[in-house]
C-alpha cells in the first residue's frame, strides 16, 4: 500500500498490509472489513509530516524508534509518534 502523508500528500510507498495488520488494530480493521481502504492502492494520512510517519511505520516494521536529531526535534517527534500510535491503536 502507498500512503499520501500530510497536507502536501508526500508519498510513502510499498508498505505491506500484513505487517500493519499484525501490529495495529486500526489497520487490521481498516484492511479486514469492507472499508474503502481495504482495496485502495493509496491511503491519505492527514495531520502529520512524512518524517514522523516514516518513523512510525519503521517502528511497526522493525521495532526500532527514530526520534531524529537534536533535543527539540526528539521531543517533537516523540509527541507526534505518541499521537500516531494512539490514533492507529498501537500499544
Amino acid at each position: 500500500v502507498t500512503f499520501l502523508v500530510g497536507d502536501d500528500e508526500e508519498r510513502y510507498e510499498h508498505v505491506t498490509k500484513a505487517i500493519l495488520c499484525i501490529r495495529s488494530v486500526f489497520f487490521r480493521t481498516m484492511f479486514g472489513i469492507g472499508m474503502k481502504e481495504r482495496d485502495a492502492a493509496e491511503i491519505t494520512v492527514p495531520k502529520t509530516d512524512l518524517a514522523s510517519f516514516t518513523a512510525f511505520i519503521d517502528y511497526l516494521c522493525t521495532d526500532q524508534l527514530d526520534l531524529g536529531e537534536g533535543e527539540g526535534e526528539q521531543a517533537r517527534r516523540a509527541l507526534v509518534l505518541r499521537e500516531l500510535a494512539q490514533m492507529h491503536q498501537v500499544p
